[in-house]
């Protein structure tokens, strides 16, 4: 598989479409469309207490309310740093002393370069969410136990989160609970 060209035919707000001519290794020519992404950022928030900080997110793309991690595009310019500060307060109303980060992964590498930073943000402090006002979003405070329980029942349906919640699961430390 060879990728011959690449053209721009749409401009987005937020990402752009391009077309991509591929030799495929009978020979013949292909096209495929991509999305070409700047990037986001996934967010896990944690309180001093150990809960995590979610949102439930109304995404008019599929007509439901989600249980999401917050997350972001990177702006122009942007680092995932700057983004992850930015959109913590825009999108749940706390600021974090520390951002550490935690994966980088792509949303679907399939059809998109998206590239995404997960970062674990503590040092919580509530300041006043600052919400687009095409947003419609409420935090969700969770511990593990309420996390693993909307995990096995299949509450969280976004891939974003799927990859962040397991991921801070993972980091955990093993459960001091005898069986």
């Amino acid at each position: 598989m060879e990728k011959i060209d690449e053209k721009k035919v749409f401009a987005g707000t937020r990402f752009d479409v391009h077309q991509m001519s591929i030799r495929g290794s009978d020979g013949k020519l292909y096209q495929r469309e991509v999305l070409r992404h700047p990037g986001a950022v996934v967010l896990l928030p944690e309180c001093d207490d150990g809960r995590l900080v979610l949102i439930r997110n109304r995404r008019l793309t599929v007509d439901q309310t989600l249980l999401e991690l917050p997350a972001g595009t990177r702006d122009p310019d942007e680092s995932p740093l700057e983004t992850a500060a930015r959109e913590l307060i825009e999108e749940t109303g706390f600021e974090a002393m520390r951002f550490d980060l935690v994966h980088e992964f792509f949303s679907a590498p399939g059809i998109s370069d998206e590239r995404m930073w997960l970062y674990r943000a503590t040092g919580l402090r509530e300041v006043g969410a600052q919400r687009e006002a095409i947003e419609e979003i409420e935090n969700e405070i969770a511990d593990a136990d309420q996390i693993r329980r909307w995990l096995a029942g299949g509450d969280v349906q976004d891939g974003k989160t799927l990859v962040g919640l397991y991921a801070w699961l993972a980091m955990q430390p093993p459960d001091p609970k005898p069986f």
